[in-house]
């Protein structure tokens, strides 16, 4: 919320703008969102042996989880505009410490335990995505710079991701697959502490405007608690929730939100297998990713920042639509090519992992639909319907792949649910972030 006065508020100069300190404590969230997602997979047939139970039975760790992570985003949305998006994403941030660091000494005990302690990471980690970052963009960022914002914020994930595969290894070597639980979440807390200590709700509490707000600018003081309750009794006293679900956005969104999820989830859970599913090792195939990882970094950047000057559903829509050609050129390449090499199956795994960059422009345009007092709830309900998309995608690549025997088909359902979800998005209300709003 920007307005407009004679005296801009105190001028700065030079010096870092406190914008991105909130950055940094942004990008810390999604290294522990996306270590919190992928620890599992690294330290699974570890914790297979030491409880002695089926592949069937230790997936349901993960799977567990991801209902938590995926389910409760809008509860953390209605937390952060209730109560702050400080407190909430501190909350958040503390619960996904004490989850990892009660798996570490609790999960060698039984399935149960390891099952009910990582479900509480992935009660915390719901609140660090889609439910609170956005609103959080919004307030210390002007509007013509909130794609930049996001930008230097997602790529904590895929830093998380690097980071992860080359330092795991090493501490269940010499530590123990538990030990690397438990300093995962001291690191959590750690990031709990920083994010505690430096965050503030918006720029007004320091006496700032919104980063790239013109000169005479600056951000409205945070609404107090009467004015709060005068923007319910303006929208019919109805709550932040009954006011998100009546808005055909919510449903629009979800629903490219969904489709979206089905690809990506799709691709995701096949990308190493689809290349060793043509004679290379593990080894090969998992250095595909983490140069993929690398690439997706950059395309981040670059898209959040070009955002700032186009239509966000358009770039939505561009590079969705890019993931499916990418998705069914891959599909036809694994499938239509006797002797695949190895160099092409990474050109596309790249292409379509970086794609999935545009993850910092879907999150920003999702806050932007949404008014700042039921911003957090708007974005967090959109991030919980997509727990539809999340549980499809691996199913009915899994489906598609057993019936026919062939793990490339996995990425014809990538290619349709791409090219569906790039023609909801051209659908969406145009929403051009104003210079000077």
């Amino acid at each position: 919320m920007l307005q407009t006065i004679e005296d801009a508020s105190p001028k700065k100069s030079g010096g870092l703008h406190y914008a991105f300190i909130i950055c940094l404590g942004g990008f810390l969230t999604q290294f522990i969102v996306l270590s919190a997602q992928r620890l599992p997979a690294l330290t699974l047939e570890s914790i297979r042996q030491a409880l002695d139970v089926s592949y069937a039975e230790i997936g349901l760790i993960t799977s567990i989880y991801m209902v938590f992570y995926a389910g409760l985003s809008f509860a953390w949305g209605m937390a952060a505009d209730k109560f702050g998006t400080r407190k909430a994403i501190v909350a958040a941030c503390s619960l996904a410490a004490v989850g990892a660091i009660a798996f570490g000494f609790l999960a060698p005990l039984g399935l149960i335990p390891a099952i009910v302690t990582w479900s509480i990471t992935g009660c915390g980690t719901a609140g660090l995505l889609m439910a609170i970052l956005p609103k959080i963009v919004s307030r210390w960022f002007a509007p013509n710079k909130r794609g930049m914002g996001m930008s230097l914020i997602t790529p904590g994930a895929n830093f998380s991701a690097i980071i992860l595969g080359i330092v795991t290894p090493v501490i269940i070597a010499s530590m123990g697959w538990e030990m690397s639980y438990v300093i995962f979440g001291i690191i959590y807390a750690a990031i709990a502490v920083f994010i505690a200590v430096f965050f503030r709700e918006g720029p007004e509490e320091k006496g700032l405007a919104p980063y790239g707000a013109p000169a005479g600018v600056q951000a409205a003081p945070a609404p107090k608690m009467e004015e709060t309750k005068a923007a319910e009794a303006k929208g019919n006293g109805q709550s932040a929730i009954v006011r998100v679900l009546k808005m055909p956005i919510t449903w629009h969104f979800g629903l490219f939100y969904i489709i979206y999820q089905v690809g990506y989830m799709a691709a995701s859970q096949y990308y190493v297998a689809s290349i060793q599913s043509v004679g290379f090792t593990l080894a090969q195939a998992s250095l595909g990713i983490t140069w993929a990882g690398v690439l997706t970094i950059l395309t981040e950047l670059v898209l959040g920042q070009l955002s700032d000057r186009m239509e966000r559903k358009n770039i939505m829509a561009f590079m969705v639509a890019l993931n499916a050609v990418f998705g069914f050129g891959y599909y036809f390449y694994l499938t239509g090519t006797a002797d695949p090499s190895l160099i092409v199956c990474y050109i596309f795994v790249a292409i379509i992992t970086a794609s999935t960059g545009v993850i910092t422009v879907i999150m920003t345009a999702a806050g932007e639909y949404y008014d700042d007092d039921i911003r957090a709830t708007g974005t967090g309900v959109v991030g919980t319907i997509n727990i539809v998309g999340r549980y499809l995608g691996p199913w009915i690549a899994g489906l598609m792949i057993d019936a026919t025997g062939v793990v490339g088909n996995s990425f014809l359902i990538v290619g349709i649910a791409m090219a569906i979800a790039a023609v909801i998005a051209v659908l969406m209300p145009r929403k051009r972030a104003k210079k000077n709003a």
